[in-house]
């Protein structure tokens, strides 16, 4: 895969899953441990603040750990809601972004029980918000809020 990404100019970003959804990569020093032993500088990481907040001791150590690698952010609550609802350790998040000095997008992740096929595959059986219009709005609000300051 890394081969042929580079052919167009690509870099490919893995993501690690929480043992629910995986049971091979977990957190950012498995993903690191997986790139060193790939050996190929387009393969890239991606961090998840849903899968973090299961398997994470420290937010920004894990952000520090992926350093350099860290291509991508996705955001969500630990209950996959709005961002700043729930049990997210926002502040170490934002400290250890500003420490590795990235500057890729931070994107909000959020599902719908409306998309049955999607809620299913990831256990959404209740609305998360009154509107998917309102999660996006209060969640942008509150990631500028956090990541600006």
């Amino acid at each position: 895969m890394a081969e042929i990404a580079r052919k167009y100019n690509l870099e490919i970003a893995l993501e690690p899953l929480n043992r629910f959804e995986s049971d091979l990569i977990n957190t950012a020093e498995d993903m690191v441990s997986l790139l060193n032993d790939i050996d190929e500088d387009n393969m890239k990481i991606i961090l998840d603040s849903f899968h973090m907040t299961i398997e994470e001791q420290d937010f920004r150590k894990a952000i520090q750990t992926a350093g350099d690698k860290l291509i991508h952010i996705q955001v969500s609550e630990n209950h996959r809601g709005i961002p700043g609802t729930g049990l997210t350790p926002w502040n170490e998040f934002a400290k250890g972004l500003a420490e590795v000095n990235y500057s890729g997008s931070i994107v909000i992740e959020s599902f719908t029980p409306e998309n049955i096929e999607l809620a299913a595959a990831v256990n959404i059986w209740k609305k998360l918000a009154p509107s998917q219009d309102e999660f996006a709005r209060k969640g942008l609000e509150f990631l500028k809020h956090t990541f600006n300051d």
